[in-house]
């Protein structure tokens, strides 16, 4: 593979080639990016696995969540109710749950999803960086493979959101993430072409829905979820971010910079923006 190169926008330099993806657009899921995965999602997944299988360890907890998260990814349109039954089934039993405990875990998980699903807790930041977003000339969107009646919520506690160009959730946009269906409904609503819109999710089918759209991504990779930060990577976003306090400084440099060749992941978990983007060489290994 190649090296891709970054570099400074200059009009004083002819060789460096037109900003022509510009990004006027801005599409957020909204678990995991906006409100906490974890309170709302995560934690019905791990409270129920205790209460059935109160000897399962903190490693096959995660292994567990990671075995759905890889479920959730893979659904669409084709995915039948068994075909997802089956799936669920195959995972308890890989954690040494007998299909009662698997059944059992299932409605488990259910009573307190339903309990728990009106928990809405912004991330931290994610206020003051929409505020600081809105201030400026973007287009935001929401798609979420949630339903009308959270967003509803959310826009209480987290009230930017009344101020989002569109907003799409699962009651408008039938089918779901990662097919593309809702991200190109959004760009043709908003007459947004798709190399000026960034996609950001923090799941694997967001990734996938925005490669689909053909738009930038950007994958959100907190602490918490680090353990699941190999399923984004295998969908190579463009870039890895751990929280929207990073997507000011993201956009900027997206402003002033050109990406001439990327053909890896950038991720900026595990470094920070570098202060000069005049020339920068991100290096690895030759194609064969």
């Amino acid at each position: 593979m190649t090296s891709s190169k970054i570099r400074k926008t200059s009009t004083a330099t002819t060789a460096i080639k037109s900003n022509g993806s510009k990004i006027k657009g801005i599409i957020f899921d909204f678990d995991g990016v906006l409100s906490s995965f974890h309170a709302r999602i995560g934690w019905p997944i791990t409270s129920a696995a205790i209460r059935v299988k109160p000897d399962i360890s903190r490693e096959q907890i995660t292994d567990m969540a990671l075995s759905v998260l890889t479920m959730l990814s893979s659904i669409d349109e084709d995915s039948s109710k068994t075909t997802i039954l089956k799936y669920i089934f195959g995972v308890g039993k890989k954690f040494g749950m007998s299909n009662f405990q698997t059944l059992k875990y299932m409605i488990t998980l259910t009573i307190i999803y339903r309990k728990n699903r009106k928990t809405v807790v912004p991330n931290i930041g994610v206020r003051e960086v929409l505020r600081e977003i809105l201030a400026q000339d973007y287009k935001l969107i929401l798609l979420t493979n949630t339903s009308q009646g959270i967003i509803d919520i959310a826009k209480e506690k987290i009230p930017e959101i009344n101020e989002f160009d569109l907003i799409l959730t699962r009651d408008d946009v039938k089918v779901l993430k990662p097919n593309a269906i809702g991200l190109i409904k959004a760009m043709e609503v908003l007459g947004l072409e798709a190399d000026e819109v960034i996609t950001i999710g923090d799941q694997a089918s967001d990734i996938i829905a925005g490669k689909r759209a053909g738009t930038m991504t950007v994958a959100v990779n907190d602490e918490i979820m680090d353990f699941a930060k190999q399923l984004l990577r295998d969908e190579n976003p463009d870039f890895i971010i751990r929280d929207l306090r990073q997507l000011p400084n993201l956009l900027i440099f997206l402003r002033d910079c050109i990406i001439e060749d990327i053909r890896t992941t950038i991720d900026l978990t595990e470094k920070p923006f570098p202060e000069d983007f005049n020339t920068i060489e991100k290096n690895s290994n030759p194609s064969p």
